[in-house]
């Protein structure tokens, strides 16, 4: 039976048996362009049409043209039939997975309502050569790479997980295994642990071979699924060695964590365990995650890989993006069970402004009191969630630590406000332009007010 969450006994007993036939076949590979799979070639393919000037999007997450896709379909490396009226980029996998990476590696940026290549990042992207790209793309999907980038995610969906990459690639031989409707939906469709274009970009990095899933009308009535569904999947030759390599990974990084805890210690939420035979994984997964902190580096495989690749030296970095300039102008309404969009404010912010003078000026806008506790959550360009809180909070980040424009929220986007967590005020702090020239210089300025904003404390209390 396939699962998710854990490889059988049986399988790791393959996989450790598999392990000299696979270093064999890790030192005779070598990467070129287009070797192992095409991957390489569907980066440069977009990030060529994307181009220096870069195209003009409608999307607020910075996606491409819809109008565009299906030359671009039509233009990669597997293309797909796709029986849609009105298309999104989430419905072309084969396109959604190159896109999810070059954002998460800063290659495709957003500034203003354009869709931009991001001149630091291709420098540094050409003077790389194909064994160090190549590697960059396998650790940007295995460790960065997310649904959110593509917006519209339902609350508490997760982020893709390494683990659950690695444990799928497991349960693969180099026989086709095929799903049936309900697998193809629940776990391989965009709502799925494993989405359709992170089963692409495997693709696209030579590791398995996939074939759609034809769908009756009934089928899609009974159990749903939207575009192209996953039929079956299996390792190629490469696929079997790069997995073998990961699950050595998977189960020396977890044993080595396990040995750092005491017999006491609580195991971290969202944490997958592989037991001391490495037969097994457990899962408690959190609701809302919270990324805000440390994550890992590009660079985390290379001891892993560079054995068998020693042109494998230079790891690839984001580059630094540069102050983010110009005046911030949000629309901050109230929202949930005490109001509703009829109430908002317009504040003018400097870029400087932390986004705990961010906080004190929402809560003189709507004349409440700052005496309890708040926090910020929002997305960032590359999907992440973050959470800033209360300077008095516990445990950060906290919101003197990060100001307005190195939030780096794009245009349209927005963050949650949460305040006083007893009452549980809301607030959409959502940014609608950023206005060129000379930054406001100074305070935070409400320039519009809309709705008389509801007592803080009715009838007297508090």
């Amino acid at each position: 039976m396939f699962s998710i969450y854990r490889l059988d006994e049986q399988s790791w007993k393959r996989w450790q048996s598999a392990a000299e036939g696979c270093q064999r076949w890790l030192t005779a590979q070598e990467i070129t362009l287009g070797n192992p799979g095409a991957i390489l070639r569907d980066v440069e393919m977009l990030l060529e049409f994307v181009g220096p000037g870069g195209v003009v999007t409608k999307s607020r997450n910075a996606s491409l043209p819809c109008e565009r896709l299906p030359e671009l379909n039509a233009r990669s490396s597997h293309p797909i039939e796709l029986d849609l009226k009105r298309a999104l980029l989430r419905d072309y996998p084969n396109l959604a997975g190159t896109f999810i990476l070059l954002r998460v590696m800063d290659l495709l940026q957003m500034q203003g309502s354009r869709l931009v290549v991001a001149p630091a990042a291709r420098e540094f992207w050409r003077g790389l050569n194909p064994t160090e790209r190549y590697f960059a793309l396998l650790e940007a999907l295995l460790f960065h790479a997310q649904s959110s980038v593509l917006g519209g995610e339902r609350r508490g969906d997760e982020p893709q997980k390494f683990e659950s990459v690695a444990i799928f690639l497991g349960q693969l031989t180099e026989r086709w295994r095929n799903f049936d409707h309900y697998v193809s939906v629940r776990v391989f469709g965009p709502q799925g642990q494993i989405p359709p274009w992170s089963l692409f970009v495997q693709r696209q990095l030579g590791l398995i071979e996939i074939r759609p899933r034809a769908c009756s009308e009934k089928e899609r009535r009974d159990w749903g699924g939207r575009g192209w569904l996953l039929g079956g999947a299996r390792l190629t030759a490469w696929g079997t060695a790069v997995t073998w390599a990961l699950l050595e990974f998977l189960k020396t990084s977890v044993e080595s964590e396990e040995e750092s805890e005491s017999d006491e210690a609580v195991p971290d939420a969202g944490a997958q365990r592989v037991d001391s035979g490495g037969a097994e994984l457990a899962e408690d997964e959190p609701e809302a995650p919270d990324e805000s902190g440390l994550e890992a580096e590009f660079g985390t495989l290379q001891p892993v890989f560079q054995p068998y690749f020693p042109a494998w030296q230079a790891v690839y970095a984001r580059p630094n993006r540069a102050p983010r300039l110009g005046t911030h102008i949000f629309k901050v309404s109230l929202v949930g069970w005490r109001g509703g969009g009829g109430v908002w404010r317009r504040l003018a912010a400097p870029p400087d402004a932390s986004l705990d003078e961010l906080a004190g000026a929402i809560l003189d806008a709507f004349k409440l009191d700052e005496e309890h506790l708040y926090d910020f959550r929002y997305r960032d360009q590359r999907g992440k969630s973050r959470t800033y809180h209360h300077p008095y909070c516990d445990e950060g980040p906290f919101t003197p630590d990060i100001t307005v424009g190195q939030t780096d929220l794009a245009c349209r986007d927005k963050m949650r406000f949460t305040f006083d967590y007893g009452d549980n005020w809301q607030f959409d702090a959502r940014l609608e332009t950023i206005e060129a020239g000379p930054s406001l210089a100074g305070q935070i300025t409400v320039i519009e007010s809309v709705g008389e904003a509801p007592a803080q404390y009715p009838q007297g209390e508090g």
